[in-house]
């Protein structure tokens, strides 16, 4: 049905999760829900054009036209983003764009430690030496809150990260869990992870120089990892390859965390995909064009 194996274990990305729909609603996007379950994102364009977005989906080529005919959106521009290699969107006259990237994927199952790399090993015992708590609690609805002041300054994005996060917070409550490791009573590292389903997703840090120096991220992931598997939950989203922050690929990757090729981004307007399958088909079938015939010379 699909063109590649599922990685196990399996759980739907935090963007195409129930629970980020209902925090999308909550934030006043109007997203589109698919009869399978796929979560559309439209995108407003120069001119009043419509362009739907789909980020991370378990797509079946065979089905999706139905499915998009289904939602009334047969005439839309979309862009396609499988969550793993999906080349039988050519068979229905998608195009590919870009290459795409790796996620980072961290099972929650078996002996974790073991799956530790030295570094990592060497570091969390050094924050272990360094007298830090660690508190685990629900997002504060507060969008001053300390953790937002990690995000770049000058990033381009049509919704403010704490915008559509507290959202998300208001609409699942008790699934933003927020990790704060303190010195005394001074906050200086923190982590949020958002919970989904079986599945959970690292979605954004902040750390101090004195966090940085008593290594307290590792102490902080490591302890949401162990609350994470002893919840029940089948596996931690660490983001992309390469991401935002490329530097922190290693200290991810140290986890045990596994790498896995999702699909490339492929545009796709139904309209033109019937136009160009029957000539696609006539041409490999040997038979000629409708086109002007060149006259023999």
């Amino acid at each position: 049905m699909f063109d590649s194996a599922p990685i196990l274990p399996q759980t739907r990305p935090l963007l195409q999760s129930p629970a980020f729909f209902r925090a999308l609603t909550a934030a006043g996007q109007t997203p589109c829900r698919l009869s399978d379950g796929t979560i559309l994102m439209t995108r407003r364009l120069p001119g009043g054009l419509r362009l739907s977005h789909v980020h991370r989906a378990e797509l079946d080529p065979a089905r999706l036209p139905g499915l998009v005919a289904e939602a009334g959106l047969r005439r839309r521009p979309m862009l396609l983003q499988p969550d793993r290699p999906c080349p039988g969107l050519k068979r229905i006259g998608a195009l590919p764009l870009r290459r795409g990237a790796q996620a980072l994927e961290l099972p929650l199952d078996g002996d974790l430690e073991a799956g530790l790399a030295p570094i990592w090993r060497h570091r969390l015992g050094h924050a272990a030496t360094q007298g830090l708590s660690v508190t685990q609690t629900n997002l504060p609805m507060d969008p001053g809150h300390w953790i937002f002041g990690a995000l770049p300054p000058g990033r381009r994005s049509r919704m403010p990260v704490s915008v559509l996060t507290l959202a998300y917070a208001a609409a699942n409550p008790g699934d933003a869990k927020l990790f704060t490791a303190h010195v005394g009573q001074t906050r200086i590292a923190a982590i949020l992870l958002l919970l989904h389903g079986e599945g959970a997703t690292w979605h954004m840090a902040r750390t101090t120089p004195h966090g940085h120096a008593r290594a307290a991220h590792y102490l902080l992931l490591w302890q949401a990892i162990r609350w994470l598997a002893d919840h029940g939950y089948a596996r931690l989203d660490l983001g992309l390859m390469g991401g935002p922050a490329p530097e922190s690929d290693a200290f991810r990757l140290g986890t045990g965390a596994l790498t896995r090729q999702l699909g490339e981004t492929w545009a796709w307007w139904p309209p033109m995909a019937r136009i160009r399958l029957p000539w696609r088909a006539r041409h490999r079938a040997g038979q000629p064009s409708t086109g002007p015939a060149t006259p023999a010379r």
